[in-house]
């Protein structure tokens, strides 16, 4: 298969993840509607009742009918309202989808991106799974991609030496996806050029995150309309064709990530 800096159509990015995403969210409805069905034996006349004593303490029935609406109006709002865990996929998926978009440009720089993959278990002994939502080849080497959309909620920062969203410091997480670069290195060694390592790579989708890029804990943290400029000014370890003989041989050795079971709460 000819590169030529272009990606492979085997894994969408934030595919799975969508997938994902369409199940908790298919049964987030069903549940919805057996609560809305069980609840109306309750619901109808509680509004009933909440309108008659606002009525009565008022003096003002108009106001009673009004009291039992707001009443329906506030139950039908916590049936509809999605709990956080329903759309924490789908933002996800959103910020794969986004990071894939951010280094496409790359392409036209020797770059290839394999999107959505996962090291098998068992693939080599000793070696845990890893999860891979990009992971880019290019002259300047190998880099694990992790997206993080925090464009709502908390907000980002870095404080030092530490990243935080909001007050939650985020150290454990930057460890853990430079552990899995280092995992992912030794099971891809044979195939990765001599002295070539897999690099973690945070990609933050976020209104802003000052001073950016940084390198927290031996990960690269960056937002996406910064790779060019970084990724312009690495030390190249390898030709552009090498980097595409690499990524087609990444893209048959690590399969597309299927199988992910949605969290239903």
């Amino acid at each position: 298969m000819a590169w030529r800096g272009s990606e492979p159509d085997k894994a969408a990015a934030g595919s799975s993840l969508r997938a994902v995403n369409a199940s908790v969210q298919s049964a987030w409805a069903v549940r919805r509607k057996k609560r809305i069905k069980d609840s109306l034996w309750w619901a109808l006349p509680l509004s009933v009742v909440c309108g008659v004593i606002g009525g009565v303490t008022t003096r003002h029935g108009y106001f009673g009918f009004g009291f039992a609406v707001l009443v329906l109006m506030v139950l039908a709002d916590l049936a509809y309202t999605k709990p956080d865990h329903v759309s924490l996929a789908g933002r996800r998926a959103e910020g794969e989808a986004a990071t894939a978009r951010a280094i496409k440009p790359l392409r036209f720089q020797g770059y290839a991106a394999l999107h959505d993959r996962r090291l098998a278990p068992g693939t080599v002994p000793g070696i845990p799974p890893v999860d891979i939502e990009h992971l880019l080849i290019g002259p300047a080497g190998v880099f694990l991609l992790d997206s993080k959309n925090w464009a709502s909620g908390p907000r980002p920062q870095v404080i030092g030496t530490d990243l935080y969203v909001g007050l939650a410091n985020r150290e454990a997480m930057l460890k853990s996806l430079g552990i899995q670069a280092q995992n992912l290195t030794k099971a891809l060694k044979p195939s990765l050029p001599r002295g070539v390592t897999i690099e973690p790579v945070l990609v933050v989708h976020a209104k802003d995150l000052h001073p950016t890029p940084r390198f927290l804990n031996g990960v690269t943290i960056l937002l996406p309309d910064q790779f060019p400029s970084v990724f312009g000014q690495m030390r190249q370890v390898m030709t552009a064709s090498q980097a595409a003989k690499l990524a087609d041989t990444l893209d048959k050795v690590l399969p597309a990530r299927t199988g992910d079971r949605p969290v239903i709460r």
